[in-house]
Parts: structure tokens; C-alpha cells; sequence
């Protein structure tokens, strides 16, 4: 598994997901927001439909370096990288889970896909 899942190829695995949720925040913010917020209405559902923008051009930004971060050669700035993804994806695994717990939002999906992403990379890290 080692050669399989290098640096190079687990931080493009983060960019490539982190990617796809900022385009699906993109293309569908109401439609997430209705689903994680079903009880917003009105100027709350309109502020944060437009919030699900700004995150969702946050995570591709996010996502833009950690792509060209893991093109990087020296094996050291990947580890690097690598463990500020594990750390980041952990926070938001928690807080959407606690969020989830407290009934704030339905963010159960969000949470799943959070702690696979750290779960594989904290495999990544620990196993090389």
C-alpha cells in the first residue's frame, strides 16, 4: 500500500474531494442547505445559501494549494502538508459531528466523508 498511496497521491485524493464539495456548494447551495438547515427560512435560508458560496470557494482554494503543495518533490514538505490536512479535516469531522449531535444541522454526510479523508490519512502518515 505504500507505493500505491504516495504523498503525491494522497494529497491529490484531498484536493480532488475537497474540490468536489466546493463544486457541489456551487452548483446547488440552496438545495445543501435545505438539507442541513431544514428548519431555515427566509432571510436565515437566504444568508446562509450565500455563506455555502463563500466556503465553497474557500475549499477550492484550499484544495488549489494542497494540489500544487503535493507537487512538491522534498518528501518532508508532503508530510507537512499531509498532517495540516489530517488536522484540518479532523476539525471538521468534529465540529459537523457535534453540530449533527446538537441537532444545529443534518451534517451526518459531511461528517462520514471528513473522517474517512482522516482516517486515510492518518493511515498514510503512520504506516510510512
Amino acid at each position: 500500500m505504500k507505493n500505491i498511496l504516495s504523498y503525491k497521491r494522497t494529497l491529490t485524493i484531498c484536493a480532488v474531494v475537497l474540490t468536489l464539495i466546493s463544486l457541489r456548494m456551487h452548483i446547488d447551495p440552496a438545495g445543501i442547505t435545505e438539507n442541513e438547515f431544514p428548519y431555515a427560512k427566509g432571510d436565515a435560508f437566504d444568508l446562509a445559501v450565500t455563506i455555502r458560496h463563500l466556503i465553497g470557494s474557500l475549499l477550492f482554494a484550499i484544495a488549489s494549494i494542497i494540489f500544487f503543495a503535493g507537487r512538491v518533490e522534498d518528501t518532508k514538505s508532503q508530510q507537512s502538508v499531509l498532517n495540516g490536512c489530517i488536522m484540518c479535516f479532523a476539525v471538521l469531522c468534529i465540529t459537523l459531528g457535534t453540530m449533527t449531535v446538537t441537532q444545529a444541522g443534518h451534517l451526518i454526510g459531511g461528517t462520514i466523508v471528513f473522517a474517512v479523508m482522516t482516517a486515510l490519512f492518518i493511515y498514510k502518515r503512520v504506516t510510512h
